[in-house]
């Protein structure tokens, strides 16, 4: 696999991952407004550990970017 095509496959990864966060905030925003806090507390977790993975991702991208240019 190429540089390019490693670089965009990260990128989507990246974007998978931001998606997936935005997706469970929006869900835990639901079930709490629905259900109530007791049981919406997983997702909002699901959503903080999603955003984390997209920081651990853009940062491996970023620092695959850099070894590559040098």
């Amino acid at each position: 696999m190429n540089k390019k095509k490693l670089n965009d496959f990260f990128i989507v990864v990246e974007i998978a991952w931001i998606v997936m966060a935005v997706f469970c905030l929006v869900a835990g925003v639901y079930y709490h407004s629905k259900i109530g806090i007791a049981n919406a507390w997983l997702i909002y977790m699901l959503s903080v550990i999603c955003i984390g993975m997209f920081l651990v991702r853009r940062q491996q991208r970023k620092n695959n970017q850099r070894r590559n240019n040098n």
